[in-house]
């Protein structure tokens, strides 16, 4: 059946209005005058128009006005309960797990059911759980991916359903993502650590990440400085298996050095093993070794040193997503994908502090 020209305006309008065009949340909207002018219809059909607009809950009367309704709170208002799947990386995680309790926050407070998985580190878990999540009938999946190679990545393209990414972008996957600047924030813990007289460095990174942006903002800064970043101080471990992690840990930071170690985690927990790995060997920490982890875990803060650790606000990364995922689900598809960054902050603690004294600082 051929599309009208009535109903192809509103799949322009709410494309406009979805991808932020046409304005943002409680803008004002055009009135049916300008709408019939821009779009060359009859005031009777810019007011269908609007009406239909306003009755989806994709606009909303203040006062005389027209305005963008709040992208959530209009699925309250259609009343048709919505299944959204969520699938994390590790629960075990503290940084999973808080992700995942924020956003069945957000599920709850529009009336939808959220079903949360794991993907445990492994791309074949991953489909497995993605595709339990469409039989069992989402409209919607919050996606924190684990893919690396393109042909990995080529999978969530033939997913049913919208789906947006938590955490990482992939580069084949066109969707919408929201993101922290892994590698900015990396570049900021580098230039830390460089401001401390530190000239020797190391990086624990996750074992299976083939495009690591914590690495790659790490090692930049370090070169902009003129310090080469080895590959045998590049250490890459499956945080799983916490026997072989401790003793590729204890292994490495046996080694002699001539000066302060600047340690660098992809992520909080190898940063506190490190830690206490140190105060088994006899290392002083930040004195031998300077440790700064990712993510601000509620136990960075409560360590022995306190860790200086990169945080971001995972509330607004839940919020932004269900937001982009409820847009996708109500609008249908609105184009390419965007990306939505949040920034860090570095905390700065005693971990690292070998000159400043005053802890908890922050560097944005």
């Amino acid at each position: 059946m051929p599309v009208t020209k009535t109903e192809s305006i509103i799949r322009e309008l709410k494309n406009g209005i979805a991808s932020g065009q046409l304005g943002r949340t409680g803008d004002r909207f055009m009135t049916v005058r300008e709408l019939g002018a821009s779009r060359g219809v009859s005031l009777k059909t810019a007011f269908r128009i609007l009406s239909k607009l306003k009755e989806e809950g994709i606009l909303e009367k203040v006062g005389r006005d027209h305005r963008i309704a709040p992208v959530l709170s209009s699925a309250v208002r259609t009343g048709k309960p919505l299944l959204i799947g969520f699938l994390a990386t590790c629960l075990e995680s503290p940084y999973f797990a808080k992700l995942a309790c924020h956003a069945e926050e957000f599920a709850h407070s529009i009336g939808a059911s959220l079903i949360i998985a794991s993907s445990n580190y492994s791309f074949e878990t991953e489909c497995e759980r993605l595709q339990m999540f469409c039989r069992q009938g989402v409209a919607g999946i919050l996606i924190c991916p684990w893919a690396s190679a393109p042909e990995q990545e080529a999978f969530y393209a033939g997913l049913p359903v919208p789906y947006v990414m938590l955490g990482r972008k992939l580069e084949s996957a066109d969707c919408d993502a929201v993101l922290v600047n892994n590698q900015k924030a990396a570049q900021k813990t580098a230039r830390h650590l460089l401001d401390q007289g530190i000239t020797e460095f190391a990086y624990i990174g996750q074992s299976g990440k083939l495009r690591d942006q914590r690495l790659f903002g790490f090692r930049a800064e370090l070169a902009a400085a003129g310090i080469t970043l080895a590959e045998s101080d590049i250490l890459r471990m499956d945080g799983q298996n916490s026997g072989q992690c401790r003793k590729t840990m204890m292994k490495f930071l046996k080694k002699k050095r001539k000066g302060t170690l600047g340690l660098f985690c992809y992520h909080d927990l190898f940063a506190i093993r490190a830690i206490n790995l140190c105060h088994e060997l006899g290392l002083r920490v930040p004195d031998d070794i300077a440790v700064a982890g990712f993510d601000d875990l509620p136990g960075a803060a409560e360590t022995w040193p306190s860790l200086t650790s990169v945080s971001y606000p995972v509330q607004d990364m839940a919020r932004l997503a269900f937001e982009s995922l409820y847009a996708r689900i109500k609008f249908g598809r609105i184009g390419g994908g965007v990306c939505r960054y949040l920034d860090s902050k570095l905390i700065v603690r005693d971990s690292t502090l070998l000159r400043k004294k005053t802890t908890g600082s922050t560097i944005k």
